[in-house]
């Protein structure tokens, strides 16, 4: 089936069917009607009946017939000039396309907290990488809200949320389980002795997240349970500043338990428990509904999820 479509030429003329100029390209590079009919798997009248009719459409003559073949008049060098940047440039794309196929070329934009990647998707990058070394990883920061229309943008391809999520446009995969517990650094380290109530941690300074995090979303909703207005005397913005808060003794922190498993286990943080059960928090992979990913970004998603 031929592809028609309206191309605009030279003089305001429609030429309809591209396939004439494939025809005019390859007996211009060949140079000889029966090299480009065998070069083209049509017959040697078929490739001389599309070059009368597309110089009768542009009213111009595209060749000078000799007896060994065909030469290009001026206007046909000027049109195959144009015709060549053409067809490179699909036979460029079409070697694109051929490279993202075997992942050989290609680039995913994943967003999430510093600390979620930092701790959680690093490691599955370098793993990534080492299984595809020419896919480039772009990594973007901010909140769960940020990362949310970062993707409703077309910023982003993945992005990496705390959870719930209630947005339409949006796809949700569990991705992994997180838990959150109180620490403490030497200084409060009687506290990790016994078992608190949470108006016994209010009477401490408290150390949190900004309001607009879900951390400090899902601390205001633990404190609510037992109809207590939290007020945090110190608000950071980064795990890594929150952990050096507690360290050096300026109070309780609320973290992510998995983030600090290492200061516990040196025993520079100490746990402190208390009287309620913490529920577990989920992380999830978000994409946008009703848009395909790319080869690379869909290969990069199952990774995450294998």
């Amino acid at each position: 089936m031929k592809l028609l479509f309206l191309i605009k030429a030279i003089g305001g003329v429609y030429i309809k069917n591209i396939d004439l100029y494939r025809v005019f390209y390859i007996t211009a590079i060949e140079k000889n009607f029966s090299k480009a009919a065998n070069r083209l798997f049509i017959t040697q009248p078929s490739v001389s009946h599309s070059i009368k009719q597309l110089e009768n459409e542009l009213a111009i003559q595209l060749f000078t017939r000799t007896s060994k073949g065909v030469l290009l008049t001026k206007e046909g060098e000027e049109l195959f000039g144009y015709l060549k940047q053409a067809f490179d440039l699909i036979h460029r794309g079409e070697q694109k396309m051929t490279e993202m196929k075997n992942l050989q070329s290609g680039s995913v934009t994943v967003g999430g907290s510093d600390s979620t990647c930092k701790h959680y998707l690093l490691p599955y990058i370098q793993s990534f990488q080492e299984l595809y070394p020419d896919i480039q990883i772009k990594l973007q920061h901010g909140s769960t809200p940020q990362i949310l229309n970062k993707l409703t943008n077309g910023l982003i391809d993945i992005g990496i949320v705390h959870l719930p999520v209630n947005q339409s446009n949006v796809a949700i995969t569990d991705f992994l389980d997180i838990h959150s517990t109180f620490v403490v650094g030497k200084k409060f380290q009687h506290l990790s002795k016994e078992k608190l109530s949470l108006s016994a941690i209010q009477e401490y300074p408290l150390i949190s997240f900004s309001e607009a995090s879900s951390s400090r979303k899902f601390l205001n909703q633990l404190f609510l349970k037992q109809q207590i207005d939290v007020k945090p005397d110190m608000e950071v913005g980064s795990v890594e500043l929150l952990i050096e808060c507690a360290k050096i003794g300026m109070g309780i922190a609320f973290v992510t338990k998995e983030l600090v498993s290492t200061e516990l286990a040196e025993k520079e943080l100490f746990e402190v428990e208390i009287d309620e059960v913490i529920e577990k928090r989920m992380i999830g992979l978000a994409v946008k509904k009703d848009t395909s990913l790319s080869l690379a970004a869909d290969m990069f998603l199952n990774h995450l999820l294998a």
